[in-house]
């Protein structure tokens, strides 16, 4: 999956040890002097590449928005950008990602009593350990930016956003693709990748103070899908089955960038910098929208 955030496994490694489990609750936010603007991040597994170079042009256009809200690849990223890397370390790390670095597989419960097994092909427990890492021991509320993280709990169906306790499990359950990932138990629940439940969290933004909400979907359009085989189909099934929770969050935000991602083969590590300039390429395209929802005392 898209785990931006590889270039960090060459410095020491910062388990959380000491965060609680993620939770919900609301965000510190600083006396408001403009509306609150929220970034949020959409799911899309390497498609998520595209939010580094929309992350680029809104730094380079001195955009800081007062909270960032990620759903599965988008998560990653967000937690990235919130815990102090800037643009170009972003761009650096998506350079130096390596597949090795989170892949810790498992043996899968099939169904099959005597052979037992976990919910699942990949613990996640890599992914969970390098978040920290980059969070820098330091749970989701003491990042130096405003920052949720959405998971679905698999029980119930219902959306979670993590704002505070660890950055690690939190991102470990807004990443755990059903069926791929094993869903990892937070408060004794089982959770699941933050997509099923909510692509493009605008929702969740709003009601965490956000008045103005950019928001950036990278998901995979059910018309670009190829389903000549099973697995193609049940992926346009999943695909199919979430849109309409997207569009609808999509009609709540402000402004709405969306990469231009026209392909319907699997893509991977390999697109990486093409999919990066997509992102970059849709922000620039956006920015005179942008600039129409900035107040005159925005920037800093």
């Amino acid at each position: 999956m898209l785990a931006v955030l590889a270039a960090c496994a060459t410095v020491e490694e910062h388990p959380c040890r000491t965060c609680d489990e993620p939770r919900e609750g609301l965000l510190a936010l600083p006396p408001a002097t403009r509306p609150r603007m929220a970034l949020v991040l959409s799911g899309g597994s390497a498609r998520g590449f595209a939010h580094v170079g929309v992350i680029r042009v809104l730094q380079a256009q001195g955009v800081e928005p007062d909270i960032v809200v990620g759903s599965s690849a988008g998560a990653i990223v967000a937690v990235g950008w919130a815990s102090g890397l800037n643009a170009p370390q972003l761009t650096e790390a998506a350079r130096a990602l390596e597949m090795s670095t989170f892949a810790d597989f498992t043996l899968p419960d099939l169904g099959l009593p005597v052979l037992g097994g976990e919910r699942g092909w990949v613990r996640g427990e890599r992914l969970r350990r390098w978040i920290d890492q980059v969070a820098g021991g330091r749970p989701l509320e003491a990042l130096p930016r405003r920052v949720a993280v959405v998971a679905t709990d698999l029980q119930s169906g219902r959306p979670v956003a993590f704002t505070h306790g660890s950055a690690g499990l939190a991102v470990q359950a807004s990443a755990a693709v059903p069926g791929v990932f094993v869903p990892p138990l937070i408060g004794g629940r089982p959770y699941v990748d933050g997509q099923v439940s909510s692509p493009v969290p605008v929702t969740l933004a709003r009601s965490l103070g956000a008045e103005v909400v950019i928001a950036v979907d990278a998901t995979f359009p059910p018309e670009h899908a190829e389903i000549a085989h099973t697995v193609g189909v049940l992926s346009q099934a999943f695909t199919i089955a979430t849109q309409r929770v997207k569009m609808h969050e999509l009609a709540q935000a402000d402004l709405v960038i969306t990469p231009q991602i026209r392909t319907a083969s699997q893509l991977g590590l390999a697109d990486r910098e093409w999919l990066m300039r997509a992102g970059e390429h849709a922000a620039q395209e956006a920015l005179p929208r942008l600039r129409g929802l900035l107040s005159p005392g925005y920037r800093p």
